[in-house]
C-alpha cells in the first residue's frame, strides 16, 4: 500500500468516527449491575440523515441498514427499542445525560477507539474504493494516480484535504456524494472517491452507468462498541451478532439493501455474491 492510500485509510476511519459519532452507553432500566434485564425498554439514538445507514425518509419514516440490524438484534436480545433521530451533535448531548442509551450507527476498530471501548464482533466488511465510468477499465490505486485526472469527493472531510494537497484543483467537492455519482455517470469526472456500501447503495438505488473499481485500501472492520466496564453487555451483543449471521437473518438484510452479504468484503459491485 503506498503512503497516499494508508493516509487516506487513516481518513475513512476518522471521517467514519466523525460522521457517526459512534459510542455505546447503558444506564437505566436495561442495566443492573451491568445485566441487561428481559423485555427491557432500549433507546437508542440514530443519526437522521446518513444514508443508507439510518435516514428519515419524506413519510418521516426512520429507514437504514443500522437500523434494521439493530432491530434484529433486539429480537434477538428480547428488548424494545426506544428510537431517537437527531444530528450527530445532539446524539452526543444525549448520551452525556444519560437520554440514549446508545447510538445504533457503527464505529471502526481504530486503535484509538479500541483504547476507548470494547468492541462487539463486526458484522460489516468496509473499504474505500474509487469509482469510474462504467466504460473504463482504469484503475486507480493512489491518489497520485488521480493527477491531470477530475476526482469527486465529499466536502468537508479529510478525503477532501488529502487529495487536494496531492492532485490540487482537479479535485472537485460536492455536499452530497450522490451529486458526484451523478456526475460521474454523465462523464464530468474521471472518477469518485467514497467508502465502499455508500457508493454501492447509490448504484444500485439511482441505476448509474458507474461501477466500483479495484479496492483503494483494505477492509476494515467496523462494528457497536461496549463501555469497557460493560462486559456483560458486549457479550450479549457478541452473542446475537453471531446469532443473525448464523440464522441468515443478516444475510437478508443485508441483500435488501446491498444485493449482497457485507459481512464479506468484495471487489465490486458488479461482483458476483
Amino acid at each position: 500500500m503506498t503512503r497516499s492510500r494508508q493516509t487516506v485509510l487513516i481518513d475513512l476511519e476518522k471521517r467514519r468516527t466523525l460522521k457517526a459519532g459512534l459510542f455505546l452507553g447503558l444506564t437505566g432500566s436495561v442495566v443492573s449491575g451491568n445485566i441487561m434485564a428481559e423485555n427491557a425498554a432500549l433507546t437508542v439514538g440514530f443519526l437522521n440523515n446518513y444514508l443508507p445507514y439510518s435516514f428519515v425518509d419524506a413519510q418521516g419514516r426512520l429507514k437504514g441498514f443500522d437500523v434494521d440490524v439493530v432491530t434484529r438484534l433486539a429480537e434477538v436480545m428480547s428488548v424494545k427499542l426506544d428510537i431517537v433521530t437527531e444530528g450527530l451533535a445532539k446524539l452526543n448531548k444525549k448520551l452525556k445525560i444519560g437520554e440514549v442509551m446508545f447510538i445504533g450507527n457503527q464505529l471502526l476498530a481504530t486503535p484509538e477507539n479500541k483504547r476507548e471501548y470494547d468492541f462487539v464482533k463486526p458484522y460489516a466488511s468496509i473499504q474505500m474504493v474509487s469509482v469510474v465510468h462504467e466504460e473504463d477499465n482504469r484503475d486507480f490505486l493512489s491518489l497520485d494516480d488521480f493527477f491531470g485526472k477530475k476526482l469527486g469527493v465529499l466536502t468537508g472531510t479529510g478525503v477532501e484535504e488529502q487529495a487536494k494537497n496531492v492532485i490540487g484543483k482537479s479535485v472537485i467537492s460536492y455536499e452530497r456524494i450522490e451529486d458526484a455519482l451523478q456526475a460521474l455517470a454523465q462523464k464530468k469526472l474521471d472518477a469518485v472517491l467514497e467508502e465502499s456500501l455508500i457508493v454501492e447503495y447509490f448504484i444500485e438505488r439511482d441505476n448509474l452507468p458507474v461501477k466500483v473499481a479495484a479496492p483503494f485500501a483494505s477492509p476494515v472492520n467496523v462494528g457497536l462498541v461496549v463501555n469497557k466496564a460493560n462486559k456483560a453487555m458486549q457479550a450479549k451483543l457478541n452473542q446475537a451478532v453471531q446469532t443473525i449471521l448464523n440464522d441468515g437473518s443478516f444475510k437478508l438484510i443485508s441483500n435488501r439493501w446491498f444485493g449482497y452479504d457485507v459481512s464479506r468484503s468484495r471487489v465490486g459491485h458488479a461482483a458476483g455474491s
